[in-house]
């Protein structure tokens, strides 16, 4: 694996483990950082593939992906994103933006 390769995998990890403190256990500016997030989900499924595929991903033929959970899904699903820098973490685009 090269080495940008390397450090976007790493990027990745800070990732989920900034996004589980910041949906679990530190969450009282989440509020605030949602009311800057524009847009709308498009089901690109980017979110659920970042470091690993997440095993309740369901994919269907036309490219349009949807959660087996969704409605139980986990905090840090629900949120994302809630900063500029999770769209940095995923490969592929996001329908989402920041003010």
């Amino acid at each position: 694996m090269d080495t940008d390769r390397l450090r976007f995998r790493a990027s990745q990890a800070i990732g989920k483990l900034r996004r589980f403190y910041r949906a679990n256990l530190n969450t009282s500016e989440n509020e605030a950082l949602l009311a800057k997030r524009q847009g709308e989900c498009n089901r690109c499924g980017a979110c659920c593939k970042i470091l690993l595929k997440c095993p309740f991903l369901i994919e269907k033929p036309n490219n349009e992906y949807l959660c087996a959970i969704h409605g139980q899904h986990f905090n840090q699903c629900r949120i994302y994103p809630l900063v500029p820098q999770d769209i940095k973490e995923i490969e592929g685009t996001c329908s989402y933006t920041f003010e």
